[in-house]
C-alpha cells in the first residue's frame, strides 16, 4: 500500500513538473527568473570557471566566487536604478552626468569587497595577502583598483539583462492590449446576438397576440426566463454546458408554441456534459439560422434536428433542416449570424475549432466541432 501511494505521489510530481511552462508565467515572474539566472552566472558560474583556470587550490576559487557575490549589489543598482531612471526615461544627458558617479560607486564597492574578504578568517591567507597587496583602502597608489575595460564589459552584460526585462514588460503590455481588444470585440459580437434574438422572439409574440392565441401568456413566461439567462449569464466568460443545454431546451419550447407539432424540433444530447464549460450563446445563431430556414419557410414537412455530442477530446454541435433547391442560407440575416459565429470562434478557439457548412439538394447541415484545450 505504501509503495502504491509513493508511486502515485511520484507520478503526480512528474505531471506537475511537466505541466510547468515558462510561457504561462507573467512578465514579473519571467523577469525575476531571468535576473536570478543572470546573477548566478555572473556571480557564481563565471568566477568559478575563471578561478579554476587561475588558481591551483579550489579554496582560492571559492574565495574568488565569494568576492564576486559581494559585488552583485552594485550591478543591481545599475539595472534597477541607474538605467530605468536615465536611459529608460530617455534622459540621456542625465545618464551621461551620472555615469561617472556610478563608476565611482562601482570602484568603491569593489574596494570595500576586497576589504571585507581580507578581514574574513575563513578565506585562505595567501588569497587575502594577494588582495591586501592591492591596498584597496588606499587611493594614493592607483585610482582604479578594477580593470576599466572589464568593468565596461560587465556593465554591458548587465544592460542586456535590463533590455531583456523591458522586452518581457513590453510583451506583457502588448498582450494586455490585445486581450482588451479581444474582450471588446467579443462583447460587440455578443451585443449583436442578443438584440437579434429578442427582435425575432418579440415578432413571434406580436403575431400570436394579434391572432388572440391562448399561447401568448405561456410564451411571455418562457421569454422571461430566457431573457434572464441572456442578459446575465451572457456576461460571463464561460458557463456550464448544462446551463446552455437548458437554455436551448427553453428556446425550443418557446419556438414550439408557434407550431402545432412539437415533433418538428428534435434536440438530443450525447455524452457527459456535467464538467464541460462553454462560452454562452455560442450555439444560438446556428439555432436561429436553422429555425429561420426551415420552420419559417413554406415546407410541407417542417423539421429541425439539433445534436450535441461531447467526449473527452471535443464537442460537436450539429444542426440539420430541409431546404428548397433554390433556397440559400446566405440571406442577409442568416449570413450575418453565421459570420458572427465564425468571428467569435476565431477569437475564442483559434486553431481549435472547425465549422462546416454542407448543402445538399434538400438538406442543409451545419457542424461545429470544438476541441478542448489540453492542460
Amino acid at each position: 500500500m505504501f509503495i502504491e501511494k509513493l508511486s502515485v505521489l511520484t507520478n503526480n510530481d512528474v505531471i506537475l513538473k511537466m505541466s510547468f511552462s515558462f510561457s504561462s508565467l507573467n512578465y514579473k515572474q519571467k523577469s525575476l527568473i531571468a535576473e536570478v539566472v543572470f546573477l548566478f552566472i555572473i556571480g557564481v558560474v563565471s568566477p568559478f570557471a575563471v578561478g579554476l583556470q587561475q588558481f591551483s587550490w579550489i579554496s582560492y576559487t571559492f574565495s574568488y566566487v565569494f568576492l564576486s557575490v559581494l559585488g552583485l549589489p552594485v550591478f543591481m543598482l545599475f539595472y534597477r536604478v541607474y538605467l530605468p531612471y536615465t536611459i529608460g526615461k530617455k534622459r540621456y544627458i542625465l545618464a551621461g552626468i551620472f555615469f561617472p558617479v556610478y563608476i565611482l560607486l562601482y570602484e568603491l564597492s569593489a574596494r570595500l569587497g576586497f576589504a571585507v574578504v581580507i578581514a574574513m578568517p575563513f578565506v585562505p591567507l595567501g588569497y587575502r595577502n594577494g588582495l591586501a597587496y592591492a591596498k584597496p583602502l588606499s587611493f594614493t597608489r592607483v585610482f582604479f583598483n578594477e580593470d576599466f575595460g572589464y568593468t565596461i564589459l560587465v556593465l554591458l552584460s548587465v544592460t542586456s539583462l535590463y533590455v531583456l526585462k523591458l522586452l518581457f514588460k513590453n510583451r506583457h503590455n502588448l498582450f494586455m492590449l490585445e486581450n482588451e481588444k479581444l474582450k471588446m470585440e467579443l462583447g460587440h459580437l455578443k451585443a449583436q446576438v442578443q438584440p437579434h434574438f429578442f427582435f425575432n422572439t418579440l415578432n413571434n409574440m406580436y403575431a400570436l397576440s394579434v391572432a388572440g392565441s391562448p399561447k401568448t401568456p405561456a410564451m411571455i413566461a418562457d421569454l422571461s426566463g430566457i431573457m434572464r439567462y441572456v442578459l446575465y449569464n451572457a456576461e460571463q466568460d464561460k458557463v456550464p454546458l448544462q446551463q446552455e443545454v437548458d437554455f436551448i431546451k427553453s428556446y425550443i419550447e418557446l419556438e414550439n408554441l408557434r407550431h402545432n407539432s412539437k415533433e418538428s424540433i428534435e434536440f438530443s444530447v450525447q455524452g457527459d456534459i456535467s464538467n464541460v464549460f462553454i462560452e454562452p450563446l455560442i450555439f444560438l445563431p446556428l439555432i436561429e439560422n436553422t429555425f429561420k430556414h426551415s420552420l419559417q419557410k413554406d415546407f410541407r414537412d417542417k423539421w429541425v434536428k439539433l445534436v450535441l455530442t461531447v467526449d473527452d477530446e471535443e464537442l460537436i454541435f450539429q444542426t440539420s433542416n430541409p431546404k428548397k433547391a433554390d433556397d440559400s442560407v446566405a440571406g442577409p440575416e442568416g449570413g450575418i449570424g453565421l459570420k458572427n459565429v465564425k468571428k467569435r470562434l476565431d477569437l475564442l478557439y483559434p486553431g481549435l475549432h472547425q465549422l462546416n457548412i454542407h448543402e445538399e439538394e434538400n438538406i442543409f447541415t451545419v457542424t461545429l466541432a470544438i476541441k478542448f484545450k489540453q492542460a
